[in-house]
């Protein structure tokens, strides 16, 4: 079996979130696969397997060292950019069967092809390579968490109650996972941010949310943003699913797309936003979001970003 290790959500080797990609994994078992999880803990595994069934081009399963996850944004985007690099797919649509069902992932330039796959991994620095994007519909927003709620999420992430944001509460979204998104007043909050991981586990069960998402608007340069003209800063905490800390979260990035169309703070002429994430891990990532509305509702949200090849090898069954 071939296998690549990929950074998603950058241009840059070393940054974003890694991913492990295993191709041709038809007629693997669960328990290889789970082995293969397992042998590389430090990143999520996409394994890449022919389709099944004409409403599909092909099925990824997406494995992690504790358990099979339904559907990973970021494995998603490493499995694409190792299919562009080898030339078995190219630009435009293809259809991706999940846990969670069907969904067109999108590449949008051209790439290298098969012929010069090798020389991309040793050279490319990702500047280039395709903007590969996923569709993901709106989650569920609840109710604001109650300010008292708030103070003890803050307490618990080191955040001080004066870093609140104090025009927008704390509310849990869901769409497959949960997150409690926390905005803050400046992305300089971001920086003093010292989680007490079971402090926060106790309160994932009691809110019931797998994660924490502290995030600031226009936290970043606008110059970063480019036409799309606004971004935000964030950082992510998921103890609950043994990930203290996230380097890119597309999943997180519907759901705060949802939140701030709800919130009033996505104007009816922007068409999306730049997510920078990652940066306190010495992991920068950058999440691009594109909406689509109907009228003044957001229907969807598609997650895109680049991804870098960071090395290949070959895996013994």
């Amino acid at each position: 079996m071939r296998i690549f290790q990929v950074d998603a959500f950058t241009s840059t080797r070393f940054g974003g979130n890694p991913a492990t990609v295993v191709l041709d994994a038809d007629g693997l078992s669960d328990a290889v696969m789970a082995s293969v999880a397992r042998e590389f803990s430090h990143a999520e595994v996409a394994f890449v397997a022919a389709a099944t069934a004409p409403d599909h081009d092909l099925r990824v399963r997406f494995f992690n060292a504790r358990k099979e996850a339904p559907f990973v944004g970021h494995a998603t985007l490493a499995a694409h950019a190792v299919l562009l690099a080898l030339g078995r797919r190219g630009p435009g649509v293809v259809r991706q069967a999940s846990g969670t069902g069907v969904i067109e992932v999108q590449a949008t330039a051209a790439v290298a092809t098969a012929a010069v796959a090798t020389a991309a991994l040793a050279t490319a620095s990702g500047a280039d390579s395709p903007l590969i994007e996923f569709r993901q519909t709106a989650p569920e927003l609840s109710n604001p968490l109650p300010l008292k709620t708030t103070l003890r999420v803050a307490e618990a992430l080191r955040l001080p109650a004066t870093s609140l944001d104090e025009m927008m509460p704390a509310r849990i979204a869901r769409k497959g996972s949960s997150r409690l998104l926390v905005p803050v007043g400046n992305a300089r909050a971001l920086e003093g941010l010292a989680p007490n991981f079971d402090t926060l586990l106790e309160l994932g069960v009691e809110l019931g949310t797998e994660g924490f998402f502290v995030f600031a608007v226009n936290g970043a340069k606008r110059a970063a943003a480019g036409a799309q003209g606004m971004t935000t800063e964030s950082r992510m905490f998921c103890p609950a699913l043994g990930i203290n800390e996230d380097p890119a979260s597309g999943n997180a990035h519907v759901m705060l797309a949802s939140y701030l169309v709800e919130m009033g703070q996505i104007g009816m002429q922007q068409t999306g936003f730049l997510g920078l994430q990652g940066r306190h891990m010495q992991r920068p990532s950058q999440i691009h979001v594109r909406l689509e509305r109907d009228r003044s509702t957001l229907v969807a949200a598609h997650i895109g970003g680049h991804a870098v090849l960071v090395s290949e090898g070959t895996l013994s069954a």
